[in-house]
């Protein structure tokens, strides 16, 4: 089988075709310029290709797009011209999730962490899962790996509306906010809608986990069980009290440089204290989200503790980048304000002054979601806004003003605000109010992290 990515580079993306080589396809690709994950990716067998051109795509080959592939790309334009197979990236992934044990998450927040957690922990027990994960768990060289059991973990995007192509034997849903409504008309009841169906689509005698504490989540649990089919599927719950997975009763979370701990309830039964490595309270649901896919799955109690006790985490995911003059770097891919909230919650449990660089990542999310935006950063003491990361065929509604986001910002918390539009004015200020003892967290999923890698380099560098 020859498999040809359009955009390989992509996290998505070379989660499927590191899947695909580990299960001996021949794999092409090509991306607009050099990342990382490609290396890896030609360690494995690809054949990579920096830039697009008609010519990089094989004649023979079925070629793969996502949603981030414009109509116009070149090479999407020769396959369909020729003929030749063309499927979007869901698709694909369908075919994993439908053909196997497909176990799909879904969510506003934590999906990739999640979804990472269960891989990871199955992968400790011995259960050789495959896997298809949103971003690079620590230790791996990808989101993606092939394994020999039926199992698959996927992390189901719902940004497009896609994840309704899956039908998995497990669907794990971690929290419903608004998000990606340029998809949905600007409305979130389409949104909520869309998680319903993710639910039903569920396979007759499968699994539903679903996180209670979240209102959307609850309603979408009454709506769900009312369907006429209703007993041939599984319910259960993860929460913070009262609910299948949980916080054991009696015990409290507790945080300790960041990183929490909390004794971990399994359907009534404490089964142990789990101590997470990675940093951040809200890791927490996350955890138990993994420990209910997990249980029902049959892995045994102390494996779940000790594998989540021993996740390293995700890249991208308070990543840390080095230290600068006894200051600390992280890199975060936060790209919503409850994401961002989360994140400058963990930097300022680390008890250091707390300095913000975000890069807002579509004019349409900035949009919808402007004044959950504006509240988003109590928690840092200095914040640095930059210019919005539009991907090619980014719209919103009306224009949208990193200058004016980086005003309201200021207003509303109080807090020094700055526009600074250009990488080198970033870096210059940065240096500039940096002191030891403090943390900077650079925001989003677009090319802020090079602000951070530049100053964790050294302060003379830039």
């Amino acid at each position: 089988m020859k498999i040809h990515f359009i955009g390989i580079g992509g996290t998505g993306m070379s989660a499927l075709a590191s899947v695909y080589l580990g299960r001996g396809a021949e794999v092409s690709g090509s991306d607009l310029r050099e990342k990382p994950v490609l290396g890896a990716l030609r360690a494995a067998g690809a054949r990579i290709f920096i830039g697009h051109a008609e010519a990089h795509v094989p004649p023979e080959a079925t070629v793969v797009y996502s949603s981030d592939v414009p109509p116009d790309n070149v090479e999407l334009a020769a396959a369909r011209r020729r003929g030749q197979p063309v499927v979007h990236r869901s698709d694909l992934l369908a075919h994993l999730l439908n053909a196997g044990y497909g176990i799909a998450v879904a969510g506003s927040h934590g999906k990739t962490t999640t979804t990472a957690m269960i891989a990871y922990v199955l992968e400790r027990a011995g259960r050789s899962p495959t896997a298809v994960i949103g971003g690079e768990v620590v230790g791996w060289e990808s989101g993606g790996r092939a394994g020999r059991s039926s199992i698959v973990v996927a992390e189901a995007d719902e940004s497009d509306g896609s994840f309704l192509r899956y039908h998995p034997a497990m669907t794990v849903i971690t929290n419903i906010e608004p998000d990606h409504l340029e998809n949905f008309d600007g409305d979130f009841e389409a949104l909520k809608r869309a998680f319903l169906r993710f639910a039903k689509n569920t396979r007759l005698g499968g699994t539903v986990v679903l996180g209670v504490d979240d209102p959307e989540v609850l309603s979408l649990y009454e709506a769900v069980k009312k369907r006429k089919k209703r007993r041939r599927l599984r319910f259960v719950t993860f929460g913070a009290h009262w609910a299948d997975v949980t916080v054991a009763e009696g015990a409290e979370v507790r945080l300790e440089d960041g990183r929490a701990s909390f004794g971990l309830e399994l359907f009534g039964e404490p089964v142990g204290e789990v101590r997470l490595q990675v940093i951040g309270a809200h890791h927490v649901m996350n955890a138990l989200a993994a420990a209910a896919a997990l249980r029902v799955l049959g892995v045994p109690a102390p494996a779940i503790v000790e594998g989540l006790s021993a996740f390293p985490g995700v890249k991208r995911r308070f990543e840390r980048l080095g230290e600068v003059d006894g200051a600390l770097v992280v890199d975060d891919y936060a790209v919503h304000p409850t994401e961002i909230r989360a994140t400058l919650a963990a930097a300022r449990a680390l008890r250091r002054r707390v300095i913000a660089v975000f890069q807002p990542h579509r004019k349409a999310r900035v949009y919808y979601l402007w004044q959950e935006f504006v509240r988003a950063f109590d928690d840092a003491d200095l914040i640095y806004v930059t210019d919005v990361y539009a991907p090619k065929g980014d719209r919103a509604p009306e224009a949208v003003s990193a200058e004016a986001l980086a005003g309201e910002i200021a207003r509303e918390s109080g807090r020094p605000t700055f526009y600074l539009p250009d990488r080198s004015a970033i870096l210059a200020a940065l240096r500039a109010a940096l002191r030891p003892g403090d943390v900077v967290v650079t925001l989003g999923a677009g090319d802020v992290r090079a602000v951070g890698e530049a100053l964790a380099r050294g302060r003379r560098e830039g």
